[in-house]
């Protein structure tokens, strides 16, 4: 009797060491692909993204169901004293997660004061003369701005802050978007950084959320160009002077997924376009982790007692 209980207890010691050891070497196999590791507190089944849906919400053909528009409205924001005597108006284009949009919170005054900022910078594409060989640029061309380098910037900043609730204290640098015909970018993920980005900002914490200021129309029949979110079936058209809000993260502080989305295949004209990324440092109090969601605690290793 006492060998066969041994037995069994040998049997489930080697269970557990096998199960250890495929978990570790998924992780590992997760983190050498360049992606964070696997999120343990989000239960949302992972949806695979439909070609077709997308391509529909890049054409602005596609239908969102009624059971998620009928969540949607629109009203005016009068939450501080400068909105107070000039409200801005907000739509709300997904309810959960949160996406709007925000109208006439660029002007054209302030548009043409980033595009000039930008002169020595931006090339346009195509084929020119460098000597005898024509040279090709790129047709997605950016490029930073700090508060300090003009007072636009600044007041764009200050604007966010209004409009959004957060601070803007550890917020990234302004990046302005030029792009031109055939330019593109699919599956972006804001809250997941690059390593050399996550240094550079490791005392701001993680993305806390976006802020994309449209600074030029885009045709919605010919031009393309659309924001595209595929997990949520939702795709914006760039309107001049608006900003499209929306959060990077789950209340836990972990990346969310479901904001992945893809710039459209941009097929006639030019398009500018602003980011800022807010970050969470100065916004614990703003935006603050809701215990019920955090992180559940992780297996114990061999380490901390499974053999005990």
């Amino acid at each position: 009797m006492d060998r066969r209980v041994e037995r069994v207890a040998s049997v489930w010691t080697l269970l557990v060491l096998l199960l250890l050891l495929v978990d570790h070497c998924v992780r590992a196999q997760y983190w050498n692909r360049g992606g964070e590791e696997p999120s343990e507190d989000d239960d949302l089944p992972r949806v695979p993204i439909r070609v077709e849906a997308l391509l529909g919400q890049c054409k602005g053909t596609y239908q969102r169901p009624v059971g998620l528009t009928s969540w949607l409205r629109c009203w005016y924001d009068a939450r501080n004293d400068h909105s107070v005597i000039g409200p801005r108006k907000v739509e709300m284009l997904n309810y959960e997660p949160f996406v709007a949009l925000f109208y006439d919170v660029i002007h054209d005054s302030e548009i043409t004061r980033l595009q000039e900022l930008g002169d020595g910078v931006i090339k346009v594409s195509g084929a020119t003369t460098d000597g005898w060989l024509p040279v090709y640029y790129e047709n997605h061309q950016t490029y930073t701005l700090q508060n300090r380098d003009d007072p636009v910037v600044k007041r764009l900043s200050q604007r966010t802050e209004r409009m959004s609730g957060l601070s803007c204290d550890t917020a990234e640098d302004l990046k302005v978007i030029y792009n031109e015909v055939g330019a593109y970018k699919s599956f972006i993920v804001d809250g997941k950084k690059k390593s050399s980005v996550a240094q550079q900002f490791a005392f701001a914490g993680k993305r806390l959320a976006t802020v994309l200021f449209f600074m030029s129309d885009v045709d919605g029949a010919e031009g393309g160009g659309r924001i595209a979110f595929p997990y949520l079936g939702l795709s914006v058209l760039p309107q001049k002077g608006a900003a499209l809000f929306w959060y990077n993260l789950h209340d836990s502080g972990r990346p969310d997924e479901r904001m992945t989305y893809s710039i459209c295949p941009l097929l006639a004209d030019n398009r500018w376009m602003a980011k800022l990324y807010i970050h969470t440092r100065g916004n614990e109090l703003r935006n603050p982790c809701r215990p019920s969601n955090a992180p559940k605690p992780k297996p114990p290793t061999v380490s901390q007692g499974v053999m005990e």
